[in-house]
């Protein structure tokens, strides 16, 4: 893994999160315990309406983006004593897949985005360790979910699209979802001088759309053709902050 810069110049918004171009190192089943933070910021667990921990059982993968910077993340399963784990983590017993998991959700973005189906294997690393992809946030609800979006590539492909199903080249911006984004945009430079992309996310979400305009609009947060429409009214780029010019 690479060392972590201290340069203030490089220094990140905070709150960083997967997106791009990142492979999967590692995945395992497993329990996995939700935390939080007490008053003085200290981590604790996440207590249920009961008083009880929040444990759930969930595919636990490690992504790895270009630099070596790492990210763990969690998919939810459901109930740990409805499954049994094998000892490897490897293979999930005892349940049907729900459709209202996080990681029912996460396996349809992968199949949709070109993994064949029938290649899906009941181990996990050998169904995701290897595949890379672009990688970035879709709504889930009120909250969102980091899954692959596009340019997805098999386990052992070295970083070529399935021959079954080529990635699609990302669409044009919708010319009506720039113009969303925009006053999005300017909206938050109003109210607080700037906006970070990773807010102007959060922005696009509380929006009232159909999921396929959302995922419109969060595409168009990531394109240079927002840039270009913001610099057209006086507001200019810088790392990952929109300002007026």
């Amino acid at each position: 893994m690479a060392p972590m810069s201290l340069r203030p110049s490089e220094a990140s918004e905070g709150g960083e999160f997967p997106r791009g171009y990142l492979s999967v190192t590692t995945a395992k089943f497993g329990e996995y315990h939700y935390m939080t933070k007490d008053g003085q910021g200290n981590p604790t667990p996440a207590l249920d309406e009961n008083k009880k921990p929040i444990i759930s059982m969930a595919a636990i993968i490690t992504l790895e983006n270009e630099t070596g910077n790492q990210f763990e993340q969690v998919y939810s399963i459901g109930r740990p004593d409805r499954y049994t784990v094998s000892a490897d983590g490897q293979v999930l017993e005892g349940g049907v897949l729900s459709k209202s998991c996080n990681f029912y959700k996460l396996m349809t973005e992968v199949v949709n985005q070109g993994y064949p189906e029938g290649s899906i294997k009941d181990n996990l690393s050998e169904t995701f360790v290897g595949m890379t992809a672009y990688w970035d946030e879709i709504p889930n609800g009120q909250r969102t979910l980091i899954v692959p979006v596009r340019e997805l590539a098999l386990p052992g492909t070295n970083g070529t699209a399935p021959a079954a199903a080529p990635a699609a080249p990302a669409p044009a911006a919708a010319p009506d979802m720039v113009a969303k984004a925009v006053e999005l945009v300017q909206a938050g430079i109003a109210t607080d001088g700037s906006i970070t992309r990773q807010a102007l996310g959060q922005s696009a979400f509380g929006q009232n759309l159909d999921n396929a305009s959302q995922m419109a609009l969060m595409n168009v947060i990531f394109d240079e053709s927002l840039v270009t429409a913001l610099a057209a009214v006086g507001v200019k780029l810088e790392g990952e902050t929109f300002s007026s010019n």
